[in-house]
């Protein structure tokens, strides 16, 4: 049966991807890049320079991925933090 829903699994290149998320390609190869998308869960590579993203499981990242705005909440905490270590010195 997992044969049968791999075979089902929709693959997109990273122009599809692009218009699909709504992401500039360039940020799918930055993300790519980072390890956010991972090799043989998000994408795989059939050729040395095509990369086919896996739907599904891009989808799930979409879904789980934590909101921006506290990731730049928390650096803006940081270096607040930091700011007042300078004053006190």
């Amino acid at each position: 049966m997992d044969k049968q829903k791999e075979c089902q699994t929709e693959y997109l290149t990273v122009d599809e991807l692009s218009k699909r998320i709504k992401f500039s390609k360039q940020s799918i190869y930055n993300l790519v890049s980072k390890g956010v998308f991972v090799l043989q869960h998000h994408y795989f590579k059939p050729r040395p320079k095509k990369i086919l993203f896996k739907w599904p499981a891009v989808l799930e990242w979409m879904e789980n991925a934590p909101p921006k705005a506290n990731s730049k909440a928390r650096s803006l905490k940081d270096d607040e933090h930091k700011y007042k270590n300078l004053i006190n010195i």
